[in-house]
């Protein structure tokens, strides 16, 4: 997984706010993640991100973090140096 800050310097206009990007690349397998190609194929190509942010908001992340062996206090470090 890739992550890193924008720096969002503008010419003029609105200031933009800071942004951290994570890109993610998933391998799914038909007869396997069928519901989950589904999701995806039923997007329009420039919605994905706000839906995969609108299902990981209204999922279990905590138990799903809980079940990796991250606790709160390692998942607030990784944080941290991501964003330096």
């Amino acid at each position: 997984m890739a992550m890193h800050v924008e720096e969002n310097r503008g010419k003029g206009g609105r200031p933009r706010r800071e942004t951290v990007v994570v890109r993610v690349k998933l391998r799914l397998h038909p007869g396997e993640d069928d519901d989950l190609i589904a999701f995806f194929a039923s997007l329009p190509e420039r919605g994905r991100a706000r839906a995969v942010i609108g299902a990981l908001r209204s999922g279990d992340i905590g138990q799903v973090l809980a079940e990796e062996g991250i606790d709160d206090d390692q998942m607030a470090d990784a944080f941290q140096s991501w964003l330096r």
